[in-house]
């Protein structure tokens, strides 16, 4: 590889990786980390305008890393809600806490040697009594890759990850006592 393309590869990285928008939290209300959840139900992603084999992967990571975190809450366990939100009786959805979310705006500009991703999300978290949400989290995830490096499924593989981890780490965090 040539000096000029390794250094121009590598400005590249920097200004994605600097230019790269952090997760932004906004809280509606009070959360107390200390209550006692049985349950916390997270209803699957509704994923629009994302290439099909993206959004699934994303929510079931997702529940990967609840799970995985979840003796650091005091949530009893993270189920996921099978229905449809508008297929479940009002009335008990009211009493739950659940998280429910979305993936939108995936957007590949590919050149001759790198392809450069943006994929958007939003997670909601409600807490029992309240038809608004407490918690909002919005996560803007960008990457690269070269593609004598990788390969898109790979490269979009990697940006799922990251997406499902961060929007994880936020909910773990505002339910960490």
């Amino acid at each position: 590889m040539s000096a000029r393309l390794f250094l121009t590869s590598l400005l590249t990285a920097f200004l994605v990786t600097g230019c790269a928008a952090s997760p932004k939290v906004r809280s509606f209300g009070v959360l107390d980390p200390k209550l006692e959840r049985e349950a916390l139900y997270i209803v699957p992603f509704d994923a629009t305008l994302v290439p099909p084999d993206f959004g699934d992967p994303i929510f079931n990571q997702f529940v990967d890393y609840l799970n995985a975190r979840r003796k650091q809450t005091r949530v009893g366990r993270f189920v996921i809600l099978k229905e449809d939100l508008k297929e479940v009786e009002p009335a008990w959805l009211v009493k739950q806490s659940y998280v429910s979310g979305d993936i939108w705006g995936y957007v590949e500009s590919s050149g001759c040697c790198s392809t450069d991703m943006k994929v958007k999300s939003r997670i909601y978290l409600y807490e029992p009594g309240r038809n608004q949400p407490t918690l909002e989290v919005f996560v803007p995830v960008e990457d690269f890759f070269e593609h004598d490096r990788s390969t898109i499924q790979s490269a979009r593989s990697k940006m799922g990850k990251k997406l499902a981890r961060e929007l994880a780490d936020a909910i773990i965090k505002k339910l960490t006592p």
